[in-house]
């Protein structure tokens, strides 16, 4: 569960953006500057005040469906262990798009705490085609690896994806629930845009799971979202320019944590 990581605390996970990888159209072939980058993040990060981070090859686009190419996960596996050794917040994985067992097993063997897993349950269609959800094979590797430490935070009909068969939100969230899912994520239509509240309130009130919002907390909302989610996923808003593809801004972070901790020290 989610406050086994955090505590009592509505956690702030802010995001480690790598750069394009090997592989990738955007790849810039300078492997240090991936490495180097990716530290400075998580630690500017963990200096302002961030909960905890995600690590997520989100400049990958367009993004392969299903498991990363083998220099890609590597890569990532290399970044995860630096980043975990150094962090004092819980540190999480997400390979773009759905790569469930490469979050798994790097979260594993190099340290981190919990994956985000885009399509755990529903089957979906997204841009670069459709999507089967992988909660049955997913926490079978983990019961295989002996990883049940790792948790597994599942988004519910997550942006940029539609149902093959449209059922409700909170459906989804009860099969999430019952699939086995840690925690679960409620996102808008695309990074940066607003999660519908009343759609976490809606969920809230049939799972026992904590629920976190995926996307659109900004320093202006942050207290309304803390109000009704268990805990807020950003990018976007901390980083220079709020655009989800550039560097992080410590100032940025230290004066949205400024702002979440108003009356949600808890």
């Amino acid at each position: 569960m989610t406050v086994a990581l955090f505590g009592n605390r509505k956690p702030i996970i802010g995001m480690v953006h790598l750069l394009a990888l090997p592989g990738s159209p955007g790849y810039g072939g300078n492997l240090d500057a991936i490495y180097e980058q990716a530290e400075w993040e998580a630690d500017t990060l963990a200096q302002a005040g961030v909960d905890g981070f995600i690590v997520e090859n989100l400049n990958d686009e367009p993004y392969i469906i299903g498991e990363p190419l083998p220099e890609q996960l590597t890569l990532m596996a290399g970044i995860t262990r630096l980043v975990s050794r150094k962090a004092n917040v819980p540190v999480g994985v997400n390979v773009q798009f759905n790569g469930w067992q490469a979050e798994l097993a790097i979260a594993h063997t190099c340290g981190a705490d919990f994956i985000r897993v885009e399509v755990f349950v529903d089957t979906v269609v997204m841009a670069q085609g459709m999507v089967h959800p992988c909660s049955a094979q997913l926490t079978r590797y983990r019961r295989a690896l002996g990883a049940e430490g790792v948790q597994l935070w599942a988004d519910i009909q997550t942006k940029y994806t539609t149902n093959v068969v449209s059922q409700p939100l909170t459906q989804s969230a009860l099969d999430a629930q019952a699939a086995g899912a840690d925690t679960l994520i409620v996102t808008g239509a695309a990074t940066g845009q607003a999660t519908p509240l009343e759609a976490v309130a809606e969920v809230k009130q049939v799972v026992d799971l904590p629920v976190v919002v995926g996307s659109g907390t900004n320093i202006e909302n942050v207290q309304q979202v803390l109000t009704i989610a268990d805990g807020a996923i950003v990018g976007s808003s901390l980083k220079e320019g709020g655009s989800a593809q550039n560097r992080i801004s410590k100032a940025a972070t230290e004066a949205f944590m400024k702002a979440a901790r108003q009356g949600n020290s808890t």
